[in-house]
């Protein structure tokens, strides 16, 4: 993959260093990438190996141990485990306050681009798992004096698995972030989805570039493109095709309608090969409350490869992702967490995206579940942080 980025947008390596950790094809388990993590650390007075810390760490996680206390007390109620796993070590039992001065001090560009190395390398090729981009901010981690930072990540649509996460500086936004990051992913034969912070054509193109499709959703703040689809979806006349869903959960009654059409291809095209426009309604019951919402898209998938049925699925599911974002502020407390200081908050919402890669990759989506069942079995986290993962190209 070539980049063209400036490195000022993601982070503070320079094109031949995220190469190299992109390129780095041997690390084919989680305790690889940790072990490749650089330490930060005078060698001397050590009593802890950076590998060890961040193993404890990581399976402390998938044991449902949000706070650094948590993973203290895990390694002092685990010492037997932790011995016969990483032998006879004089120190066993690193506390939470160890952590808590640790982890500012990480490189978060080293560890998300070695996790981004291990994540698509080790997913069953070929892949063209449709990607959504999307963005999150780690409230907990704002205070007073600095904002909360905000995190851009690239997540598959069905897997739900990051393939990357950088941060977007405090003095930007995340459209120029975006650009900068797509030409290092693989998004050869991808469709990628987008909001509408990024619905527009300069965003387009950088997917197109990297061999990609986008879908993206258009409001008003491309105000030309936005009032066209709305004066033509409002047209009795408009030749579109349909595709319709309906979801029951709990009383509560959610209705999506699509209608696409290729009339308006030439009318927008500033828009690179622009193949279909979109109108999505959404419509919520619940009791006696009903809520109606209207959103627009335009993609470069032609009707004859994504159709109607199939274009409201890549919607539905680029939707979706919230329940990621979900998952990480309810179940892993990441907005209740304390951890304020220096590079801690992006390198743990690395480190939670990876332990929800591993246990996705077990086969299953009941994420508080199975962190209640590593808790009752820790050999079995750790086993899991040290399986090889199958489908290494």
């Amino acid at each position: 993959m070539q980049s063209t980025s400036l490195p000022a947008l993601l982070d503070d390596l320079t094109d031949e260093e995220r190469a190299a950790l992109l390129g780095k094809r041997h690390l084919r388990s989680l305790v690889d990438v940790l072990a490749s993590i650089p330490d930060p650390r005078a060698r001397r007075g050590q009593r802890y190996d950076l590998p060890f810390l961040l193993t404890c760490l990581v399976a402390a996680l998938l044991c449902n141990c949000n706070a650094t206390e948590a993973v203290g007390q895990w390694c002092r109620d685990h010492r037997l485990l932790l011995r016969r796993l990483f032998g006879d070590r004089r120190f066993l039992t690193p506390t939470g306050s160890l952590y808590r001065r640790l982890l500012p001090r990480l490189s978060p560009a080293q560890l998300e681009w070695a996790l981004s190395a291990w994540v698509c390398a080790s997913r069953a090729q070929p892949d063209q798992e449709p990607v959504a981009l999307d963005g999150k901010t780690v409230r907990g981690a704002g205070t007073e004096e600095t904002a909360a930072p905000h995190l851009l990540s690239v997540s598959t649509h069905r897997t739900q698995e990051t393939l990357a996460q950088v941060r977007v500086a405090d003095k930007t936004n995340e459209i120029p972030v975006a650009q900068a990051l797509l030409p290092w992913l693989p998004l050869t034969g991808r469709v990628v989805t987008a909001d509408a912070l990024h619905g527009h054509p300069a965003f387009a193109q950088a997917v197109l570039d990297q061999g990609g499709d986008y879908l993206l959703c258009i409001k008003a703040n491309e105000p030309h493109t936005y009032d066209a689809l709305v004066q033509y979806f409002a047209d009795p006349a408009a030749v579109t095709r349909h595709a319709s869903t309906r979801d029951r959960q709990r009383g509560r009654i959610e209705r999506r309608t699509l209608r696409a059409s290729t009339e308006m291809n030439a009318y927008l095209a500033p828009f690179p090969a622009l193949a279909q426009v979109a109108e999505v309604a959404r419509l919520v019951q619940e009791g006696d409350t009903v809520q109606r919402e209207v959103r627009y898209y335009l993609t470069s998938c032609s009707c004859q490869r994504v159709d109607a049925a199939a274009l409201l699925g890549l919607v539905r599911a680029h939707w979706s992702i919230e329940s990621r974002h979900w998952v990480r502020d309810v179940d892993f407390g990441e907005d209740r967490s304390q951890i304020r200081t220096g590079n801690a908050p992006q390198v743990l919402a690395a480190l939670r995206n990876a332990v929800l890669t591993l246990i996705r990759r077990t086969g299953t989506k009941e994420i508080a579940a199975t962190r209640r069942h590593f808790a009752a079995h820790p050999a079995k986290a750790l086993t899991l942080l040290r399986r090889p993962v199958q489908g290494l190209c």
